[in-house]
């Protein structure tokens, strides 16, 4: 792929994406749940989550799409792992996926708070 340049507005958006995520999950992430130093070992799970998703949705966010990515594994121990990012067009006009946020965790009902948005792709059965 040719290098993708990105705007210094969407750059600015992006942290503040990151930031506003980042409060969201301080806020609602749970004493028996995994805490931030935990995430790195979950990090080699993020290929198959954003390539074969259990689901997914869209949202439009300040007038950008932000995409949520969401896949269950059972190894070593049941975790859900949610990406998030912006779809952001290149010259050509195609959507580049830009992580703003990943995590994992033990818990349902902190998906439920990240999952809002119109299903792009729906649960496997």
């Amino acid at each position: 792929m040719d290098e993708f340049y990105l705007p210094e507005e969407i750059l600015e958006w992006l942290g503040l994406k990151k930031s506003e995520y980042l409060s969201k999950l301080i806020v609602n992430i749970g004493p028996t749940d995994f805490q931030f130093e935990e995430y790195l070992r979950f990090e080699e799970f993020i290929p198959a989550t954003l390539s074969l998703p259990d689901w997914s949705v869209e949202t439009l966010e300040d007038k950008q799409k932000v995409k949520t990515f969401c896949r269950t594994f059972a190894n070593p121990e049941v975790f859900h792992q949610i990406v998030i990012g912006a779809l952001i067009p290149d010259q050509d006009k195609n959507e580049i996926f830009i992580p703003i946020l990943s995590f994992v965790t033990r818990h349902e009902s902190l998906i439920k708070i990240f999952s809002a948005g119109e299903i792009s792709r729906r649960l496997l059965n």
